[in-house]
């Protein structure tokens, strides 16, 4: 028998097109990497192979692969955590002195997936962020445009799903969820492209609590949030998505 978790990473499954944009603290583009993501599974096991093409900014591939990256996965890693609709997130479970923290966070609708991964340095301070946009090899995908603090201003309504530390992750806390965004909810946000924001700390270090989260509106009317909680020693407790609709 699968587990959820498993279940959830099968629905990733496919050809992935797309490309790895690194971005500047400043959130200005300065590199640009078409890729291919081919993850197939058969119920007892992932294979993951990811090839890499010259930079180009134009997203376009030019001439052969100049990296690949192959992977295996017989079961969900304990830095992963899978959500219903296939979303997901992972990074660091202790960040501690001279660590250097990443979190990624990877939101699945339909044929497209939207990806971020943000990092910070060696003492703490954030670094910067990489996006991964993606969509299923042959089907034709257009980006979402930028996201605006108008377009989600106002109610919303969908569930919360709760993973934590100290609970079974078979087991996730699932609750009805009623958000009211005002402008003063927003402080913090930072927008990327193809409907995307973030919002974490320019430090982090033991000593304190922190959240890390991103944001995705892949389409007027369906909002997805993922957050990412530490504790004051510096350990993840939990991991939260939210799904709301209009």
């Amino acid at each position: 028998m699968t587990s959820r978790q498993w279940d959830h990473l099968l629905l990733n499954c496919g050809i992935w097109q797309g490309s790895f944009d690194t971005f500047d603290r400043d959130l200005e583009l300065r590199r640009r990497q078409p890729s291919q993501l081919t993850l197939a599974g058969d119920g007892a096991a992932v294979e993951l192979e990811l090839l890499f093409w010259p930079d180009a900014f134009d997203g376009q591939r030019q001439g052969d692969p100049v990296k690949r990256i192959v992977q295996s996965f017989h079961q969900v890693d304990p830095e992963l955590a899978f959500f219903s609709t296939g979303s997901f997130s992972r990074g660091s479970l202790f960040i501690s002195t001279w660590s250097r923290p990443y979190a990624e966070f990877g939101f699945l609708w339909r044929d497209r997936r939207h990806r971020m991964v943000l990092l910070w340095d060696g003492s703490g301070r954030f670094d910067h962020p990489v996006l991964i946009c993606e969509h299923r090899d042959g089907v034709d995908a257009d980006e979402a445009p930028p996201l605006t603090a108008e377009q989600l201003l106002g109610g919303w309504r969908g569930h919360q799903t709760v993973l934590e530390r100290d609970r079974p992750v078979e087991d996730p806390h699932i609750t009805p969820h009623e958000l009211l965004i005002s402008k003063d909810m927003l402080h913090g946000l930072q927008w990327l492209p193809d409907g995307g924001a973030f919002r974490a700390p320019d430090h982090v270090c033991a000593g304190s609590g922190f959240e890390i989260e991103a944001w995705w509106c892949p389409c007027p009317g369906r909002l997805e949030r993922i957050q990412r909680c530490y504790d004051a020693f510096g350990s993840w407790i939990a991991s939260r998505h939210v799904l709301l609709q209009r």
